[in-house]
């Protein structure tokens, strides 16, 4: 059995357009048609606020002992 896969889309007159099988000519077939679901946009904004809310914590602006990162930036020259 001879599998021949392409893709395509349906017309609005509900029509589906082939590529030309002349090899296959006066030979029984079957057809599958398997409908792929629409991808849904997201919008990034959501993206956005969703990682904002989850990390609010970890991005605050905190002051630094100068003495203690000085001490740290010479140790691992």
């Amino acid at each position: 059995m001879e599998a021949l896969k392409f893709a395509t889309t349906v017309l609005e007159n509900g029509i589906i357009k082939i590529p030309e099988l002349k090899d296959y000519a006066d030979q029984k077939v079957e057809v599958f048609v398997v409908i792929k679901p629409k991808k849904h946009i997201k919008s990034s904004y959501k993206k956005l606020d969703g990682f904002f809310v989850k990390w609010a914590g970890v991005f605050t602006i905190t002051k630094t002992d100068d003495v203690k990162y000085n001490y740290l930036m010479e140790k691992y020259k």
